[in-house]
């Protein structure tokens, strides 16, 4: 039984992981749209919208929500809850989990009035304590003797009371489309912070989400580390690199040996013949030098936070 509980543990441990990849985690979220909006006059969104929503491919449900004109955010939990049917049997149920985030549409000549914008940014907290408010505001971008009240509003809503704002043009496709970068980025929030979590802890300098940077795994790509290390350095190209780690084939070596003996090991480091990788009849052998080998010795060995490299 522990066995199999096990296997039922990892299984859900590797769904979740699955569900939050980019490319995935966007199948199990969906937006919950306020009826107000498709019924709403005013903004003459209607119908048009849904067919605009399904060409994104994105997943809704319509419902009745506490506050009018809002769009909420929901998350397939990946677990699931039985419950009857008609044949009085019992079918499993996917469970969905409400995201932080919340939008409420507002047309240009609603929040234009004295009293709006408290009362919409003190409805927005108390109706949905636990989300992120945005208020999108439906206008066309045009200049008129009316635009100083609207931006005064806008600005109200960001500073004094703390609610995200955007301005957008009342047509489906533009609303779509704003719909869908905010579910992609609500899809993808659980990924990247469980990624930048990661990358808080010292592995953020062995991971290769930069260019030129190195990944390593267990053991494998230490090697190659030290020698991209090596070649930051001034005076280290590639060849005194691979010259380098052909005699100290990790730091450690080059440390304790610095320990046992410093004057004597900066000396074998002055002295080593840099590799060029194939004969040159015209050229003479060259050393990895005094000047780089003093160099390398005082960053290693150094416990001078100030000291000059």
């Amino acid at each position: 039984m522990d066995t199999k509980a096990n296997k039922l543990h990892k299984k859900a441990i590797r769904d979740q992981q699955k569900r939050m990849k980019p490319g995935e985690c966007q199948k199990y979220v969906r937006l919950v749209l306020d009826n107000e909006i498709l019924f709403n006059s005013t903004t003459g969104l209607g119908s048009q919208l849904l067919s605009e929503i399904e060409q994104h491919q994105l997943k809704y449900v319509v419902r009745s929500l506490p506050a009018k004109m809002c769009i909420l955010w929901e998350r397939q939990s990946g677990q699931h809850e039985l419950k009857p049917t008609d044949n009085a049997t019992q079918s499993l149920s996917a469970q969905w989990d409400m995201e932080n985030q919340v939008i409420q549409f507002q047309t240009a000549d609603e929040l234009k009035k004295n009293t709006a914008v408290d009362q919409i940014a003190q409805n927005l907290r108390s109706l949905f304590p636990n989300a992120k408010p945005t208020v999108a505001v439906l206008a066309q971008c045009d200049k008129n003797s009316d635009s100083s009240t609207l931006t005064a509003a806008l600005i109200d809503l960001q500073v004094i009371h703390q609610v995200a704002t955007l301005e957008i043009p009342p047509v489906a496709s533009e609303v779509a489309a704003m719909l869908r970068r905010f579910t992609k980025a609500i899809a993808e929030a659980p990924y990247k912070q469980q990624k930048s979590e990661h990358l808080d802890t010292f592995k953020k300098f062995l991971a290769n989400d930069k260019k030129q940077c190195v990944r390593v795994v267990g053991t494998s790509g230490f090697g190659r580390l030290w020698q991209q290390h090596l070649n930051r350095l001034p005076l280290v190209t590639l060849e005194v690199a691979e010259t380098i780690i052909a005699q100290y084939p990790c730091p450690k070596r080059l440390l304790d040996a610095y320990e046992r003996d410093a004057k004597e090991e900066k000396k074998r480091m002055a002295d080593l013949r840099i590799n060029r990788g194939g004969p040159q009849p015209f050229q003479a052998d060259r050393r990895i030098g005094n000047v780089l080998s003093e160099k390398l010795h005082l960053l290693y060995t150094s416990r001078d936070p100030n000291a000059i490299i």
